[in-house]
């Protein structure tokens, strides 16, 4: 049989192009937060997945056999089959994957996270029952015991989030709707497992699993910004910026020079490199010209295929220019910036 999840993991394979391996796809999953991951993430399109598909070595080799005996995916060069590439090509396998959310990072789980533990400890405590916390997590225990310290109308509040939640779930519609509710825990249910949500849905379990993803990814994203839900994000940003670029970029807001910046944080260059072109990937303005001559910008935007990311190609053609100055007018090019 085939799912709907596998259709959204050769379609990740799909938009690598050929052009990255294996273990490129396999750190983008498990949202590895490495520069050269990051970069994978943005230049591919991937970053819905990024860190949505944790999993061991020996389960995503074992995916990836599946994929080859099935007829899908050819590994040599790790690209798909025409068979593969029927499967990854349905609007729904693609509408599902950009749904996902992994380019907002933590933002959504934490907060799945204090909010269910929340509906479950307040509804607990009103029935006076004792309960296993549903997250294992202690940040989030954590959390939600500062919260209850507060004095609030708790009965009225929970009303309030109810009808926030049942607006949003609106919005958004079946089948994301229906799994995001089916995985909340009260007093006297507990949450479904992806298994049990699979077989209301007749999907697998997996599917049923990014149906989730999916729905409180949208959830989040069509609530409004007066909701009070919105206190359960206090202190979480969405921002993809690592912290240790965020630091760089903050030195380079006050003035200093590449040079100072890798001398005030005794960073390697590659590593001040790194930083400097996860600015030029996530931030709305970039200096571009600071860093790379704009004849060889215009140049390097000639030489890249429409199609591909593949820095080799354009090092070899041009050899005045470093990786670096690649990789940093292919984050404006990636952002829709134009040049010739």
């Amino acid at each position: 049989m085939i799912h709907l999840a596998d259709g959204v993991l050769l379609l990740a394979i799909k938009r690598l192009n050929g052009e990255r391996s294996e273990r490129s796809l396999y750190h983008v999953l498990n949202g590895k937060r490495s520069a050269t991951t990051l970069q994978d993430a943005f230049f591919y399109e991937m970053e819905p997945v990024f860190g949505q598909f944790p999993q061991t070595t020996y389960l995503y080799e074992a995916m990836l056999k599946r994929f080859e005996k099935r007829g899908w995916l050819n590994r040599k060069d790790f690209t798909l089959t025409e068979a593969g590439e029927m499967l990854a090509s349905p609007e729904a396998v693609e509408q599902l994957m950009n749904r996902l959310g992994g380019e907002r990072r933590d933002y959504n789980l934490t907060t799945w996270k204090r909010l269910s533990l929340f509906v479950q400890t307040f509804m607990s405590r009103e029935h006076d029952r004792t309960f296993y916390p549903v997250q294992a997590d202690r940040p989030a225990e954590q959390w939600v015991k500062q919260l209850l310290r507060f004095d609030r109308d708790w009965k009225e509040l929970m009303r309030t989030f109810h009808q926030e939640i049942e607006r949003a779930l609106e919005r958004i519609g079946d089948p994301y709707a229906s799994a995001v509710v089916y995985r909340f825990t009260g007093a006297f249910e507990t949450g479904l497992t992806y298994e049990q949500i699979a077989k209301l849905l007749n999907v697998d379990a997996e599917t049923a699993r990014l149906y989730f993803l999916a729905g409180w990814n949208e959830l989040l994203i069509v609530l409004p910004d007066e909701a009070k839900l919105r206190g359960f994000t206090y202190g979480l940003s969405t921002e993809r910026m690592t912290f240790s670029a965020r630091e760089s970029y903050d030195l380079f807001l006050k003035g200093y020079t590449f040079e100072q910046v890798q001398a005030k944080r005794r960073l390697r260059t590659s590593t001040i490199e790194d930083h400097v072109v996860e600015m030029a990937m996530y931030l709305d303005v970039f200096p571009l010209d600071q860093f790379v001559p704009m004849e060889d910008v215009a140049t390097i935007e000639q030489l890249r295929h429409p199609s591909s990311w593949a820095l080799k190609p354009i090092f070899e053609k041009m050899g005045r220019v470093s990786y670096f100055q690649i990789r940093l007018v292919f984050a404006r090019l990636k952002r829709g910036e134009t040049f010739v």
